[in-house]
């Protein structure tokens, strides 16, 4: 399993964007099990979509810091029916 990791700088009460690479065709989602009680995840979605079969996708979370502070994001590449992650992106997230 690899790890990526991210550092982001984010504004208190604005929305920020993550975007993710993943594979749906093939059953490959992000997701997000845990986030910080003082990040609120806003939405998730599918926001391009590869005319391949089988091809990349992008996955957009969008979330708003409601405190200063700073905080992490572990997100994880699986498949819904799968215990185990194939990746794992973390974010250094810094609420300003």
């Amino acid at each position: 399993m690899s790890v990526e990791k991210d550092v982001q700088v984010v504004q208190i009460g604005r929305q920020f964007a993550i975007d993710l690479e993943a594979i749906p065709g093939a059953g490959y989602m992000w997701e997000l099990p845990q986030p910080p009680k003082e990040l609120e995840l806003v939405s998730q979605q599918v926001v391009s979509i590869s005319k391949e079969i089988g091809g990349n996708s992008t996955q957009r979370f969008l979330l708003v810091a409601h405190q200063p502070g700073d905080y992490s994001l572990a997100f994880q590449l699986k498949r819904k029916w799968e215990k185990d992650p194939v990746k794992i992106s973390e974010f250094s997230i810094q609420a300003r």
